[in-house]
C-alpha cells in the first residue's frame, strides 16, 4: 500500500516539479533522481499542488537537515539504513521540531493563475535561509547580504518620490533595518554569551534525589569529596563570570547609548541562565549532599551564590531603568535633530531619574560612561545629518545647506551642554537628591572638539563660498587667480579621509595649509586690485570697476578699496574742474545731439555734464565715508557749486521754452490753404513750428520735464496732422497736373470745372483750419470734384482726337483730288507732310 501511495506521487511529477527539484539539486549539490526520491518520502505532494494551483499558496518551503530516517510509510526500503539511525532529508513544507539547516523556499508575487510550466522560472522566486549556525544568524545574515544591499540599490520607490520628505523616510527605513540586525546581533550574542556548567558524565545526579540517596551520599568520603571537586570546577566557572563582568570591557569609540542596554540585557541573560543551572536538580543534588556533610566548600558557595544572585539583580535592574531611554533615545537614531533638539530635556531626565532611582547604576563610572555614549551617538547623528546619512560629501553641498546644517549641529550640541548644566544646578538645588558626580570633560570633550572641527569647516566653506566668486567674474585678468584657487580647493577635495571625524588629525594641518594657500592667494588680488587702478582715465568709469570688486564680497580687498577710493576722489576733482571749464566754453553753443531739437539738446547735454560728476559723487556717498573726511568736504562744496550752475542752465531753459510755448497763439488754428503772393496758386498752410514743437515735447517727456497741455495735445494728433498735410499737398498737386494737361484750344470749355474746383478748396481759406472736424467731408468733396474734371477732361480729349481724324481724311481726299495719278510717290509724300 505506500509503494502504491509513493507510485501514486511519482506520477504527479511533471515539468513544473522538474523545475523546483533541479533548483534543489543545483543548490545542495545531489543528483536529480536522489532529491526526486527524497521529495517522495513525503507522505505527500500537497505544498506542492497548493503552490502550483490558482489562488493556492505563494510560498513553498523545503528544509533540508539531519533526520531520522523514515519508516515504511515512505513507500521505499533503503539500503544499508540502521534502525533508529539519522540521514540528511527534505522536509516540505513541515517544519522540524529544531530547525538547524537550510530553508530553500520559493516564492510567487501573484497566484491569480496557475504556475505554467513555460514560464515558472519567471514567475517564482528562489532562496535559501542557512541556520546551520543558528536560526538567529541565518536570518541576520540573509537580511544584512541579500535584502539590505537589494534596498539600497532600489532607485524606483514606488509612491515614494525624491522629495526631501520621502528620501527622509527611506532613510528611516533603512535605519530601523539596521536596528533591527543590531537587535539580531544582541541577541545572538546573549545566547552565545551563556555559560554552561560543565556536565560532570562520571557521576549520576538521579541517583541523589531522594533524602535516603542523599544521606547515603553524605557518610561517604569518596562521594563526598567527587561531589566537592564537582562544586569547584561549577565555582571556578562562574567565579571566571563574576570577574570577568567586573572587568573594563572594551567599546567602539562612537558606541551609543542603546549600547549599554545591550550589554545589560546580554548579561542579565548570562547570569539567569546561571541561576536557572544552580537552581536545577543537578546541583541541587550536590549542594543537598555537601549541607548533609557539612562540607567546609558550602560557606563559599554561599558567599558566591549571593554575589551570583546580586549581579543577576544588578543586570535585570539596569536593564529595567535603561529601557526607560529607548524611546527618548531614538531621535538621536532617526538623524532628525529638531526632534532630538526638542527632546534633550526627556533625555536629561530620563538618566537623572536612572541616576537618582537605580541602586547599582547611578556610580560615577556608570553615569559618566552612559552620557559620553550619549555624546558620541549625538556626533554620530550630526555626521550623518550633514552628510544626508553619508550620502553627500561636505564639498558636495551647496554651501549655504552646508554652513545651515553645521549650525543645526552646533546648536544641537550646545543645547546638550546648556541642559545638563542646568539639570546639574536643579540637583544641587534639590535637597536630598544626589549631585552628579560625573566627568564632563569626558562627557563633552568629543562634543566640544567636534564642534571646533565645524567651525573650521565653516570657515572653508565660506572661503570656498567667498571665492567662488571669482569663477563668475568678468574682471579682465581675475580668471588667473580663480584658476589658482580652483587648484587650492581641489587639493582638499580629494583627500580621502571624513573630515567630519574629530578624531582625523590630519585634517587640522590641511586647515592650516589651506587657510595659508588662501592668505597667499588674498595678497596677489590685493596687488591685482592695486594694478588694475594705477592708472584712472575716468572716475566713473574707476568707479564702475570699483563696484566690480566689491561685489566680489572678498573681505580681504576692504582696504585696497578704502586707498582706491581716496586715488579716485583725487582723480574726480580734476573732472569737477575740467567740468567747470568745459560748461564756460559751450554754454553759449552747446553742441546738440544727432536729431536732437534745439532747447531739449541744450538740457540733454547739461544733462550728460550733471550726469558725468553726480554719479561719482553719489558712489562716495552711499559706499564711503570719504566724503566726512576734510578733503570730502571741499570735494562737496565744489561739486554743489558746479552742480547748481548745471542745474540752474536746465532749469532756465526749460522755462523758457515752457514761457514760449504757451504764449504762442494755438498753431492749429490757421487756415489750411493761403494763396502764393505773386503767382495766386494754392499753398499748404503748415506752421513749420509744429514739427519742431511735436520734437522739442517728445524730448521733454522723455527727459521727465514738464510739457504744456497745448504741446501735448499736438504731439497727439501728430499722426493725424501729417497724414492730412500729404493728403493736402497730394489734392493740390492733382489738382495742378490737372490744368497742366488741359489743352490751351480747351481751357474755356473746361472752365466752369475748374471754378467747381476752385470753390472747394476756397472753403481751406476761409472756414476750414487743422483742428476742423469736417475735413473728413472736405477730403470727400474735393475728391469727388477732381474724379468728375478727369473724367470731362479725358472726354473732350477723345472727342478732340476723333474730330482731327476726320478733318485730316478730307485733306487726303482734297489733295488726291488736286494732284496727279501718275505720280503716286509724290502723293504719298505730301500725305505723309500733311499728316
Amino acid at each position: 500500500r505506500y509503494k502504491e501511495a509513493r507510485e501514486h506521487r511519482r506520477t504527479k511529477v511533471d515539468a513544473s516539479y522538474k523545475y523546483i527539484f533541479e533548483v534543489l539539486s543545483v543548490r545542495l549539490g545531489l543528483d536529480l533522481a536522489t532529491v526526486e526520491e527524497m521529495i517522495l518520502d513525503a507522505p505527500s505532494l500537497e505544498a506542492f499542488d497548493s503552490f502550483f494551483a490558482k489562488g493556492g499558496s505563494k510560498t513553498l518551503k523545503v528544509f533540508y537537515q539531519e533526520g531520522e530516517a523514515p519508516g515504511i510509510e515512505c513507500g521505499r526500503t533503503i539500503p544499508g539504513l540502521v534502525k533508529e539511525s539519522k540521514m540528511m532529508q527534505l522536509y516540505v513544507d513541515t517544519t522540524p521540531d529544531k530547525f538547524v539547516g537550510l530553508c530553500l523556499f520559493f516564492v510567487r508575487c501573484k497566484n491569480d493563475s496557475p504556475i505554467n510550466a513555460k514560464t515558472i522560472h519567471e514567475d517564482v522566486f528562489f532562496g535559501v535561509l542557512d541556520a546551520t549556525e543558528g536560526l538567529l544568524r541565518g536570518v541576520r545574515n540573509m537580511i544584512e547580504k541579500i535584502f539590505l544591499p537589494a534596498v539600497l540599490a532600489t532607485n524606483n520607490w514606488g509612491a515614494l518620490s525624491q522629495t526631501k520628505q520621502d528620501t527622509k523616510d527611506k532613510q528611516n527605513f533603512v535605519e530601523t533595518i539596521n536596528r533591527y540586525l543590531s537587535f539580531l546581533e544582541g541577541a545572538i550574542i546573549s545566547i552565545e554569551g551563556t555559560v554552561e556548567l560543565k556536565k560532570i558524565d562520571y557521576i549520576n545526579f538521579s541517583k541523589l534525589q531522594s533524602f535516603e540517596k542523599v544521606t547515603a551520599a553524605a557518610d561517604n568520603p569518596d562521594m563526598v569529596h567527587q561531589l566537592e571537586e564537582v562544586l569547584m570546577i561549577w565555582y571556578r566557572q562562574i567565579e571566571q563570570v563574576l570577574i570577568e563582568s567586573k572587568q573594563m570591557r572594551k567599546e567602539a569609540d562612537d558606541s551609543g547609548p542603546l549600547t549599554e542596554l545591550d550589554h545589560w540585557k546580554c548579561m542579565s541573560a548570562k547570569f539567569n541562565f546561571i541561576i536557572e543551572q544552580i537552581k536545577g536538580p543537578n546541583c541541587k543534588a550536590v549542594i543537598n549532599v555537601l549541607n548533609v556533610g557539612h562540607s567546609k566548600l558550602l560557606r563559599m558557595w554561599q558567599e558566591l551564590d549571593a554575589r551570583i544572585t546580586d549581579a543577576a539583580n544588578e543586570s535585570k535592574d539596569n536593564v529595567r531603568y535603561l529601557r526607560t531611554l529607548e524611546k527618548v533615545c531614538q531621535p538621536l537614531y532617526n538623524y532628525d535633530l529638531i526632534s532630538m533638539t526638542r527632546g534633550i530635556p526627556n533625555l536629561i531626565n530620563a538618566i537623572r531619574m536612572i541616576h537618582s532611582v537605580s541602586r547599582y547604576y547611578n556610580t560615577s563610572e556608570r553615569m559618566t560612561s552612559l552620557f559620553i555614549k550619549v555624546t558620541n551617538q549625538m556626533v554620530t547623528t550630526c555626521r550623518a545629518y550633514i552628510t544626508d546619512g553619508g550620502l553627500s560629501c561636505v564639498w558636495e553641498q551647496e554651501s549655504s545647506a552646508v554652513i545651515g546644517k553645521i549650525k543645526d549641529c552646533i546648536f544641537l550640541l550646545k543645547e546638550y551642554q546648556k541642559c545638563f548644566h542646568e539639570t546639574k544646578q536643579e540637583i544641587l538645588e534639590t535637597l536630598g537628591e544626589k549631585t552628579f558626580e560625573v566627568s564632563e570633560m569626558y562627557i563633552f570633550g568629543k562634543s566640544e572638539a567636534f564642534c571646533r572641527r565645524l567651525e573650521k569647516i565653516t570657515e572653508m566653506v565660506t572661503v570656498v563660498q567667498t571665492y567662488c566668486a571669482l569663477s563668475l567674474s568678468t574682471i579682465e585678468g581675475i580668471d588667473v587667480m580663480a584658476i589658482k584657487f580652483k587648484s587650492i580647493y581641489q587639493s582638499v577635495q580629494k583627500k580621502q579621509y571624513d573630515i567630519l571625524d574629530p578624531r582625523k588629525t590630519e585634517f587640522d594641518v590641511d586647515f592650516v595649509n589651506f587657510m595659508a594657500k588662501v592668505e597667499g592667494l588674498e595678497i596677489q588680488i590685493q596687488t591685482f586690485m592695486h594694478t588694475c587702478f594705477e592708472r584712472i582715465l575716468s572716475s566713473q568709469h574707476a568707479l564702475q570697476l570699483l563696484q566690480r570688486f566689491q561685489n566680489l564680497g572678498m573681505p580681504c580687498l576692504q582696504e585696497e578699496t578704502v586707498h582706491t577710493v581716496g586715488c579716485i576722489l583725487q582723480h574726480y576733482v580734476a573732472e569737477l574742474e575740467a567740468t567747470k571749464k568745459l560748461y564756460q566754453i559751450q554754454k553759449d553753443d552747446p553742441p546738440l545731439a544727432r536729431n536732437m531739437p534745439p532747447v531739449a539738446g541744450k538740457i540733454l547735454w547739461v544733462r550728460q555734464l550733471f550726469r558725468r560728476i553726480n554719479e561719482p559723487i553719489n558712489y562716495f556717498h552711499k559706499k564711503s565715508n570719504i566724503l566726512a573726511s576734510p578733503e570730502g568736504k571741499a570735494v562737496v562744496r565744489l561739486y554743489n557749486r558746479i552742480a547748481c550752475v548745471l542745474v540752474e542752465f536746465e532749469v532756465v531753459y526749460h522755462n523758457a521754452w515752457m514761457k514760449e510755448i504757451s504764449q504762442l497763439q494755438y498753431p492749429l488754428q490757421a487756415t489750411i490753404f493761403m494763396r502764393h503772393p505773386k503767382t495766386g496758386k494754392f499753398l499748404v498752410n503748415f506752421d513749420p513750428q509744429i514739427p519742431e514743437i511735436i520734437r522739442e515735447t517728445k524730448c521733454m517727456i522723455k527727459l521727465g520735464l514738464e510739457v504744456p497741455e497745448q504741446a501735448k495735445k499736438i504731439v497727439k494728433i501728430e499722426n493725424n496732422l501729417k497724414s492730412n498735410k500729404l493728403r493736402l499737398e497730394g489734392l493740390l498737386q492733382c489738382y495742378e497736373d490737372l490744368c497742366q494737361e488741359t489743352p490751351m484750344i480747351f481751357v474755356n470749355l473746361m472752365v466752369p470745372q475748374m471754378k467747381k474746383m476752385e470753390a472747394v478748396l476756397r472753403q481751406g481759406l476761409t472756414i476750414l483750419t487743422w483742428s476742423s472736424v469736417t475735413l473728413k467731408s472736405f477730403f470727400q468733396e474735393a475728391d469727388q470734384v477732381l474724379c468728375i474734371y478727369k473724367q470731362f477732361l479725358k472726354q473732350v480729349n477723345d472727342l478732340s482726337e476723333v474730330r482731327i481724324d476726320l478733318i485730316l481724311k478730307e485733306i487726303s481726299n482734297t489733295l488726291l483730288i488736286i494732284l496727279p495719278v501718275d505720280d503716286p510717290v509724290k502723293v504719298e509724300n505730301m500725305l505723309t507732310c500733311n499728316e
